[in-house]
C-alpha cells in the first residue's frame, strides 16, 4: 500500500514551509501603518480624481497588492484597534476604554503571538485601548494594561486621539512628563465642530505640542527601523498614526499642498509613509519586510465638503466615519512584500483587519487556539496569488441596531439610517415599509437601492446568521472540536460524491454509497497527519473552483468532520459540520493520494481511470 503522505498537502496553507525551510531564510519583518480617519477615496491609487498628493501611498500600491474590499471591524477608532490587534470582533466586548484596559489580560494579540515566534515587537503612536489608570492617576507610576502589557517590547506614543484629554507622551509604561498644565479648546471657523483644528481643552504635559505629534511619531518609527539594521531577529512594527484625525495640523511644509487643510494633512500622512519606506530602503530591509498600509475608519467629510473643495474622501462609497454604510468601514488596504506579493496587483477579495492575526499566524507557522483570533481568517493565499477569494462573511460595527453584515456581495443592516454621523442617522420604519437595509454591492456600491422588501428570505437568513455567531462567540471554526473528531471518531467512512442525482447531500454535493470503513493503522496514520497539519486559520468558499469526488467522514455524537477531495482541480478541503476549515492543493502528492483512494474504491471504474498526473 502506498503511504498516504498528507502532511505535505498543507504546504500552501503554511507559507513558512516555503521560506523557513531553508536555513538561510527567515520570516519577514512586518510593518503595519494605520492611518487615523482616512477615507477610501483620499489616495489617488483608489481615486484618480483625488485632490490629495499621495505619491508614497501610490508607490506602495504599484509595488504591492491593493485591496478594494477590505474592511475595518468597526467604523470608530477604539473598536477597530481592538479587532485589529486581537483578531476578534469588537462587538463582543464593552468599549469602556476610559475606565479600563480593553484588551483582556492574557488575551493573545498580534505582537504576543509574533513574540512567541521570535519577533521583536514595537509600537509607535496612538494606543486608544485604555489603561487601568482611573481618575486622578499618579503619572509617576507605570501605566498598566497598555502596549507593554499586551505583547509589545517597545512603545512610544500617546494614550488616545489627539483631540481627547489628557495630552501627554508615553515611553514604555510611563508618562514622559505628567499632564500638569492646561490647554484651552480649539475650533476652526468655517468647519463643523469636529473638523479643522478641533481639540478639547484640559490637562496637557509641558513637552506636548499638538502640531509636533505626527512628526514625532514619524521620527520614532524611522529611528526604530534604523536601529534594526544588521539585526537578524525579525521585527514587527505597528505605526498607529494620529492623522489625518482631528486636529488637522499640517506643518508649514505641507500647507497649501491642496485647496483645504484636511487634504494638506493627508499629504503629510503620505510623507510619513514615504519616510518609513525610505528607512527600510536605507537599512536594506525592504526586500524582507511585509508592509501594510490601511486606515481605522472613514473620514469626517460631509457632502458639503465635497461640493466646496471638489474632492470626495469616500468615493464611490456612501457615508463617512461612524456609519454602517460602506464609507465608514471599507478601507484602503495595501500590502507590499517584494518577491512574494506580485507588484501592481489588485484584489477584490473580502478581508477584514481582524484577519491579520490569522494571516501572520499562517505566515510564521503558529496555529491559533480556539480562544485566539476567534474572528480572524487567513488571507495569505490571496497575497501569494494562490487563490482569488478569502472570507465570504463579515460583520462590522458595534451598535446592535446598525451592525453591517456581509454575505458575498449582499449587505444587511438591521435598522434604517446611517447609525453614525451622516444624515439621516436613525429612521423609524413606517407601516408596510422596510425595517432595515439590504443592498447588493455588486450592482449598487453606493447603497442607493434598499432590497429589504424584495428579499424577505435573505433578510431572515441574515437574522439567523447574526443570532448564530452571537451564540457561538466566534466565526472561525473551533479546532479543538475538529481535532477531537479526528482523534476519537470510532471509524472513518469513505463516500463517492455526485454519483447519482437523488442521493443525500453534503453541502452542495450529492453523497452516494459507502466505499469502505477505515480502521487500524491506516485510519490511525490518517488521523495523526490531519491533526498535525490542518491549517485551522484558512477558510474559503471553493464552490466556483472545487468539484470533489471523494468524501471522508469522521463522526462523533452529533458532530462530524469531513475531508473532500477533488482530482479534477487537484485540491482538497476540510470541514467541520459542513463549515470550511481549510482548503489547499494536493500538489506533488497527487499520485500517493490517488493510490490510496483507488484502494478504497477498487470496483469504481471512474476512480480507477483517474490519471496519476493532472492533464
Amino acid at each position: 500500500m502506498v503511504q498516504l503522505r498528507m502532511h505535505r498537502f498543507f504546504a500552501i496553507g503554511f507559507l513558512f514551509v516555503a521560506f523557513v525551510a531553508s536555513a538561510k531564510d527567515r520570516p519577514p519583518n512586518i510593518v503595519i501603518i494605520l492611518a487615523d480617519d482616512m477615507g477610501y477615496g483620499d489616495a489617488r491609487c483608489y481615486n484618480p480624481k483625488s485632490k490629495n498628493p499621495t505619491h508614497n501611498i501610490d508607490r506602495l500600491a504599484r509595488e504591492g497588492m491593493r485591496f478594494t474590499d477590505a474592511h475595518a471591524p468597526a467604523s470608530f477608532c477604539v473598536p477597530t484597534r481592538y479587532g485589529l490587534l486581537t483578531g476578534r470582533y469588537p462587538h463582543r466586548i464593552k468599549l469602556d476604554w476610559r475606565s479600563r484596559a480593553l484588551i483582556e489580560k492574557g488575551r493573545t494579540t498580534i505582537p504576543s503571538a509574533l513574540r512567541e515566534k521570535g519577533y521583536a515587537t514595537a509600537m509607535v503612536g496612538k494606543w486608544h485601548l485604555g489603561f487601568n489608570d482611573g481618575p486622578n492617576y499618579d503619572y509617576s507610576k507605570p501605566l498598566v494594561g497598555g502596549p507593554m502589557d499586551r505583547g509589545f517590547d517597545f512603545y512610544f506614543g500617546m494614550p488616545h486621539s489627539l483631540d481627547i484629554v489628557p495630552y501627554y507622551y508615553i515611553s514604555g509604561r510611563k508618562a514622559v512628563m505628567a499632564p500638569t498644565g492646561t490647554v484651552g479648546s480649539r475650533n476652526t471657523e468655517g468647519w463643523s465642530r469636529i473638523q479643522g483644528e478641533f481639540w478639547r481643552g484640559g490637562p496637557i504635559a509641558p513637552n506636548f505640542k499638538h502640531e509636533e505629534v505626527l512628526p514625532r511619531f514619524t521620527m520614532e518609527s524611522v529611528k526604530y527601523i534604523e536601529g534594526r539594521k544588521g539585526n537578524e531577529q525579525p521585527f514587527f512594527l505597528y505605526v498607529a498614526l494620529s492623522a489625518p484625525h482631528t486636529p488637522w495640523l499640517p506643518t508649514k511644509k505641507f500647507q497649501d499642498k491642496t485647496n483645504n487643510m484636511y487634504g494638506d494633512f493627508v499629504a503629510m500622512v503620505d510623507d510619513t509613509v514615504g519616510q518609513v519606506l525610505s528607512a527600510l530602503d536605507r537599512t536594506q530591509l525592504s526586500k524582507n519586510t511585509l508592509v501594510i498600509f490601511t486606515s481605522d475608519n472613514g473620514p469626517v467629510w460631509y457632502n458639503t465638503d465635497t461640493e466646496r473643495f471638489g474632492h470626495s474622501a469616500t468615493t464611490p462609497l456612501r457615508g463617512m466615519k461612524a456609519d454602517a454604510w460602506e464609507a465608514g468601514h471599507r478601507m484602503p488596504f495595501i500590502v507590499r512584500w517584494p518577491g512574494k506579493v506580485k507588484a501592481n496587483t489588485i484584489s477584490d477579495a473580502l478581508i477584514c483587519q481582524t484577519d491579520m492575526m490569522a494571516t501572520f499566524a499562517a505566515l510564521t507557522g503558529r496555529k491559533l487556539a480556539d480562544n485566539e483570533g476567534e474572528d480572524s481568517e487567513n488571507f495569505l493565499p490571496v497575497l501569494l496569488g494562490q487563490r482569488e477569494t478569502a472570507r465570504q462573511q463579515l460583520i462590522t460595527g458595534t451598535k446592535p441596531t446598525h451592525m453591517a453584515v456581509r454575505q458575498g456581495q449582499l449587505k444587511y443592516i438591521p435598522s434604517l439610517g446611517s447609525g453614525g454621523f451622516s444624515n439621516p442617522r436613525r429612521v423609524q420604519p413606517v407601516p408596510k415599509g422596510p425595517r432595515g437595509q439590504l443592498y447588493n454591492l455588486a450592482e449598487d456600491i453606493g447603497e442607493a437601492k434598499n432590497l429589504w422588501l424584495d428579499e424577505p428570505g435573505l433578510v431572515e437568513s441574515f437574522e439567523n446568521q447574526i443570532a448564530k455567531q452571537k451564540a457561538s462567540g466566534r466565526t472561525r471554526p473551533p479546532m479543538k472540536l475538529f481535532n477531537k473528531l479526528l482523534s476519537e471518531s470510532p471509524q472513518i467512512t469513505t463516500h463517492r460524491l455526485n454519483a447519482e442525482p437523488n442521493d443525500k447531500r453534503f453541502l452542495y454535493y450529492t453523497v452516494s454509497r459507502d466505499g469502505r470503513t477505515l480502521r487500524g493503522k491506516t485510519a490511525g496514520r490518517l488521523r495523526s497527519l490531519l491533526i498535525s497539519d490542518a491549517d485551522s486559520t484558512t477558510r474559503h468558499d471553493e464552490k466556483s473552483h472545487f468539484d470533489p469526488g471523494i468524501l471522508l467522514r469522521f463522526r462523533l455524537g452529533d458532530h462530524e468532520a469531513q475531508v473532500a477531495i477533488c482530482f479534477i482541480c487537484n485540491k482538497w478541503a476540510l470541514y467541520l459540520n459542513g463549515e470550511t476549515v481549510s482548503y489547499t492543493s494536493l500538489a506533488d502528492d497527487r499520485a500517493a493520494v490517488l493510490a490510496e483512494v483507488k484502494m478504497m474504491f477498487p470496483k469504481d471504474e471512474i476512480i480507477q481511470g483517474i490519471p496519476e498526473k493532472l492533464q
